[in-house]
């Protein structure tokens, strides 16, 4: 049997060999179609894969890389501005979105820039930035907080060693080459304004044409019925009404930018009954713990929401019942749990002291290079040596104190005060040297090292005492459990996959509380009711997201949302469909006008202030400038009919924003005569300045500019 088989097998391969030969051609047609798919798969799959370009700007591609570095560059500068350590989501977008227009700006005034000439020289530069008048950014970066004095050696000093890695940072150098653009293109922009503004001329024809047509007046009398006067229910509004109104008004529903209208519905997890029973045990079995626990903060650490926090508190620090019962409480009670703020927190005091509010203290700092101070070249070891043989003189004469903070400590701003900081509220120092000065007594001279380097304190006074206390608090958020969670989830989900259409999803909505947001545009982050809704901007605005599609959930910082694209409106006029709703007051009026000119035909003034209850004749004062009419407002149309009317005959109907006019010319003041026009020049050369301020702007829509953001964020 065993040698059999391989026989066998020997005989089928040969076989199926034979059987290959005589269909050669057959199996390499069928391999090269399943080459050819291949490669057209491969084809279709990098057609669609996405550009690596975010915009193309007056003709200059972006890369996403490019607008990443600046992106980075801008994120950076906005937390050492802020001060912060991370941003949030809607920080983060905003600056990106700065970004973007940062980026726009530069590119399409440039061109211009260069277009005409307008450059900074080096030397110039050079003076906005060491010179005797130097730009507002250099006087912000390097003025004194305490002092309020702008400190030039500081600048020139921080210039020398700017490309010095151990004086200067390389972050800090960074971020003074971006102020140094940013002064430059400042500079730039001044001077383009300035030469734009300085060649308008007002000639005096013009000048002449403002004066007379705002000092020439013409006295009327006027009835206005107004639109309010005849109910909607008396106008009937059909669709070749909408259309004529559209047609009529179309240059003004042109849209420039695409935009969406969504519904959509929230899902918000909120704590259940079970949820509540779960945390209050929780909190139980802590307090219980607490209660026993020895090693305090480490407890507090393994145990609650918030990390433990050892500073010292006076009383108003807390809400008023739970400052009481802070205050009066014995040190070691722990305090039952109580809610604070969303939190159910637990309280043990760990400490009571009389500690003095206010603190005045003299120092030497001996920094070395790591700590914030940019210019500390030493070693640590070496900055601790050096700190303790100064520690070693002034103890042993006091009196040399100022003498060295004056010469040798590394804070720039105490030096300049032979070392006295002045009075300062406790817990406003870093912990290290607070604390040194808190427990320390008057006339003490003594080491600590913090983040900065090694201090030699004297501590000078304390005054203001106060009962202060140190409290442990173990803090419980309230929230949803995971239960909880999942059952909204599929709460939100079962509603979306059921109501997969648009009339399902609006019948289904109302119940839960639908809401709109209508034209969206793609640079939109937030919706009613959701700071951060970018993904849900997105999706409404997806090419294969359609009319009337409803989404899957998204998951918005912990919400979760369910929406239905209503409306799509892309760049151009608008149709029609999409304005119905907002423009149905307005067809509305112009039916009630159309009502209203039937009326008023034929009828003097007087007898249609009798027909229609609450009008009457009004005699006012117009002026053809401002085109305001007494008592009814801005009617640009009804003055240009005055000012064009004949002297005593009756005019009208007019229809105008307001209401339907019928008008007597009584009289029409000319301008008092004046050669003088210098006032008007004034005016109109001032409003001309104003309006250049948006060259910006209108040069930005005149560029060509493509935006791919939406494809990366």
């Amino acid at each position: 049997m065993h040698l059999f088989l391989p026989k066998l097998l020997n005989k089928l391969q040969m076989a199926i060999i034979g059987e290959i030969r005589k269909h050669y051609w057959l199996l390499v047609a069928i391999i090269g179609v399943a080459l050819l798919l291949f490669v057209l798969s491969d084809f279709q799959r990098k057609s669609k894969k996405q550009t690596n370009t975010i915009g193309t700007i007056a003709g200059e591609k972006i890369a996403i890389t490019e607008f990443n570095k600046r992106f980075d560059e801008n994120t950076e500068m906005q937390k050492a501005n802020t001060g912060k350590g991370n941003l949030t989501s809607e920080e983060n977008y905003q600056v990106r979105q700065q970004t973007w227009q940062q980026m726009v700006n530069e590119i399409v005034m440039n061109k211009q820039y260069d277009l005409l000439g307008v450059s900074v020289s080096v030397e110039e530069l050079d003076d906005l930035i060491r010179g005797k008048n130097p730009h507002q950014y250099i006087v912000q970066s390097f003025t004194d907080p305490k002092t309020g004095q702008f400190d030039q050696k500081a600048v020139n000093n921080f210039l020398q060693n700017l490309d010095n890695p151990e004086m200067v940072k390389p972050e800090m150098k960074q971020r003074y080459l971006m102020m140094e653009k940013a002064i430059k293109n400042d500079r730039q922009s001044t001077k383009y304004t300035s030469l734009i503004t300085k060649g308008f001329y007002v000639p005096t024809a013009f000048a002449k044409r403002n004066y007379t047509e705002s000092n020439t007046m013409a006295q009327v009398r006027i009835t206005g019925i107004r639109y309010q006067t005849v109910s909607d229910s008396a106008v009937k509004v059909t669709d070749a009404d909408y259309e004529k109104y559209y047609n009529e008004y179309k240059y003004k529903f042109k849209q420039d930018k695409p935009a969406r209208d969504i519904e959509y519905v929230l899902f918000e997890p909120k704590m259940s009954a079970d949820d509540m029973t779960q945390l209050k045990s929780n909190v139980d079995k802590a307090y219980n713990e607490f209660v026993t626990a020895t090693d305090v903060a480490g407890f507090v650490n393994s145990t609650s929401d918030n990390r433990y926090d050892s500073s010292w508190r006076k009383r108003g620090t807390f809400a008023p019942n739970i400052d009481t019962l802070l205050f009066t409480a014995p040190v070691g009670q722990v305090l039952q749990p109580m809610e604070d703020n969303g939190m159910f927190r637990i309280f043990k005091i760990v400490d009571r002291q009389s500690k003095p509010d206010s603190l005045r203290a003299s120092h030497i700092l001996i920094s070395y290079a790591g700590t914030p101070i940019q210019t500390a070249t030493r070693t640590r070891e070496a900055a601790d040596k050096l700190s303790d043989s100064i520690l070693q003189v002034v103890q042993k004469n006091p009196v040399a104190f100022e003498g060295i903070a004056g010469t040798i400590s590394d804070d720039e701003t105490a030096k300049t005060k032979l070392g006295d900081l002045g009075w300062f509220a406790d817990g406003t120092m870093v912990p290290e040297f607070n604390e040194a000065v808190v427990n320390g007594n008057i006339g003490d001279i003594k080491k600590v090292e913090s983040q900065f380097g090694y201090h030699i304190i004297k501590v000078v006074g304390k005054k203001d005492l106060s009962t202060k206390i140190k409290v442990a608090s173990i803090d419980f958020t309230m929230e949803p459990g995971a239960k909880t969670i999942e059952a909204i989830y599929n709460e939100a989900s079962t509603f979306a996959s059921t109501n997969n259409t648009l009339d399902k999803f609006e019948k289904a909505a109302k119940s839960k509380g639908m809401r709109n947001a209508d034209k969206l545009s793609e640079s939109d982050n937030t919706i009613p009711g959701l700071k951060a809704a970018r993904e849900v901007v997105r999706w409404s605005f997806n090419k294969d997201t359609e009319k009337g599609t409803v989404s899957n959930v998204f998951d918005i910082e912990g919400t979760y949302v369910v929406v239905a694209l209503k409306t799509k409106i892309e760049k151009g006029f608008v149709p029609l469909e999409a304005l119905k709703d907002p423009i149905k007051p307005l067809v509305i009026r112009e039916k009630k006008a159309e009502y209203l000119i039937s009326k008023v035909k034929g009828k003097d003034m007087n007898a249609l202030a009798q027909e229609f209850p609450g009008t009457k004749i009004d005699t006012v004062d117009v002026s053809f400038a401002s085109a305001n009419i007494p008592n009814y407002g801005h009617e640009a149309k009804l003055t240009g009919n005055i000012f064009s009317a004949k002297k005593g005959v009756i005019a009208g109907p007019v229809q105008g924003e307001q209401g339907v006019y019928v008008f007597i010319l009584d009289q029409l003041k000319e301008a008092p005569a004046t050669t003088d026009f210098t006032n008007q020049k004034m005016q109109m050369s001032m409003y001309f300045q104003n309006r250049a301020g948006m060259l910006s702007n209108i040069l930005q829509e005149k560029a060509d500019i493509k935006d791919n953001r939406l494809t990366f964020y």
